[in-house]
């Protein structure tokens, strides 16, 4: 289930991949909106039970669970994959998984506490690409081409439905 090594290098791999794509907001030809992107954070919010639950007795088909982030500074954000580790009383502990830019001192394997209203998504990655949640994984997906959406699932081997 735990494959850190391997995940540390692939993430950064999804990241530039999307990047690379265009904006964050216009991943493809068509923008996502404001109002879509808040509806994916509704759906992840709605649904953290799957991912506490997960925390708590994960099967041994979860090959990652992350849980992403929003860190922000002087107006600026930056929105982040981590690593939950535990939850309590409102709180997540995660671990960081890359680092945070507009904060050095969030580096790599670094434990931070995130509020729920800083985390914006959840996943789980089943050891066959299959993901469980990943609302503003899908909703970029969505957003993008055939071609794009080829090479997305070509890098990542997620299994989107």
């Amino acid at each position: 289930m735990y494959k850190p090594l391997q995940l540390m290098s692939f993430l950064p791999v999804c990241v530039l991949f999307l990047t690379s794509c265009g904006s964050i907001s216009s991943v493809a030809g068509t923008p996502i909106t404001d109002e879509q992107f808040d509806a994916a954070v509704a759906e992840a919010h709605s649904t953290l039970t799957v991912l506490r639950q997960a925390l708590l007795s994960p099967k041994s088909s979860y090959d990652f669970i992350g849980l992403k982030v929003r860190f922000s500074s002087d107006g600026m954000y930056e929105d982040i994959w981590t690593q939950p580790v535990d939850y309590y009383d409102g709180f997540f502990t995660t671990r960081m998984i890359d680092g945070v830019i507009l904060d050095p001192g969030l580096n790599v394997d670094r434990l931070v506490t995130v509020p729920l209203d800083k985390v914006l998504d959840w996943v789980i990655v089943e050891d066959d690409g299959h993901l469980i949640g990943g609302y503003t994984i899908r909703l970029s997906y969505e957003h993008m081409t055939p071609e794009e959406k080829a090479k997305f699932l070509e890098v990542t081997g997620y299994k989107i439905d």
